[in-house]
């Protein structure tokens, strides 16, 4: 990332951790679409799908993708904070 895309990001993140909304992101967006609003990604995973990385890496924040359906499913995190927002509901007891 840039210096203008990682402020980008830092604002992204930081209302992330507050309000859990994964704005202007949305469930289901493509990679292209995830890293016109947030640039290039810090890193990606070596687990490929039809040649394509199925995690998108920012900071600590990892953009999960191909999970059974096309488009971003997964917003997690387990460094600094403890972070899983995905497309399906969390299932309650």
């Amino acid at each position: 990332m840039n210096g203008e895309e990682r402020e980008r990001f830092h604002i992204w993140r930081d209302a992330l951790i507050r309000t859990r909304a994964i704005a202007p992101l949305e469930f289901g967006m493509l990679q292209e679409a995830v890293a016109a609003v947030l640039g290039r990604p810090d890193a990606v995973s070596t687990m490929k799908r039809g040649g394509r990385p199925q995690i998108l890496k920012y900071e600590d924040i990892e953009l999960h993708f191909d999970g059974g359906r096309p488009g971003l499913f997964l917003v997690y995190s387990d460094s600094r904070m403890e972070l899983s927002i995905s497309a399906e509901p969390a299932e309650e007891d």
